[in-house]
């Protein structure tokens, strides 16, 4: 069965896109499991995907989503060719705590359609304030939330477990139903480092019902996945 504008399933497509990276940015991102640690990993592959993309799909968008127990919009969407500064963002992001997935998925809900929800009877609306001013922001909102035709994408990469209060199953519930496309990558030493179950339920599934989740604890194989990520797809 197919869900017309539910991002649970979905399949090749070329209308221009709209991607938001979600890097986790937490302490044990410094482990070096992954070559020469997980967060050079990520950035790396984050570059990567923004390298393939300038070359294959030129008129996509690239936004970059720092967090760990809050988020913060480090880059927001540009064409691939235009980015810059990517690593300064990241060193500059200075967040604290541990890894909170709702923080980053509330975030790329407000970056995508431009207003506030509301999970678990706590209101979003308290942190809209500091999330609107942050610079980037309006210009994230007017380009993702009035052009319908722009398949929205969002890739969140852990190495942890949330600890956040809120169960992010809830907004990534609702941003599937709005259409968006959720890839998660879990990365580290062993599965068990991540929540992998949880994960899964984050995640959008493919026409055959494969979940788009994965882990990886090598390096060269997070560049080749994020390859892969570089295409179209699109919800169906």
């Amino acid at each position: 069965m197919k869900y017309l504008n539910f991002a649970n399933h979905i399949q090749a497509n070329e209308q221009p896109e709209t991607l938001l990276t979600l890097i986790d940015l937490s302490g044990s991102m410094e482990i070096t499991d992954l070559k020469p640690t997980r967060r050079a990993a990520a950035i790396k592959a984050n570059k990567e995907i923004i390298k393939v993309k300038g070359r294959q799909h030129p008129t996509d968008k690239i936004g970059v989503i720092g967090f760990q127990r809050s988020a913060k919009l480090l880059l927001p969407p540009t064409l691939p060719s235009k980015i810059v500064g990517l690593e300064k963002a990241i060193d500059n992001a200075r967040l604290r705590g541990g890894t909170d997935f709702v923080a980053p998925l509330k975030l790329a809900y407000s970056c995508f359609f431009g207003r506030a929800i509301t999970t678990m009877g706590n209101s979003f609306t308290k942190t809209l304030s500091s999330i609107f001013f942050e610079p980037g922001i309006d210009k994230c909102i007017s380009i993702t939330s009035r052009n319908d035709k722009i398949t929205k994408r969002i890739i969140l990469l852990t190495d942890g477990e949330h600890l956040g209060e809120d169960n992010p199953t809830n907004i990534a519930t609702r941003l599937k139903k709005a259409g968006v496309i959720i890839d998660c990558i879990g990365i580290g030493g062993s599965p068990t480092d991540v929540d992998e179950k949880l994960l899964k339920q984050i995640a959008s599934r493919n026409p055959g019902g494969s979940i788009r989740y994965c882990f990886i604890g090598d390096q060269q194989k997070l560049l080749r996945k994020y390859q892969t990520l570089s295409r179209h797809i699109r919800a169906v």
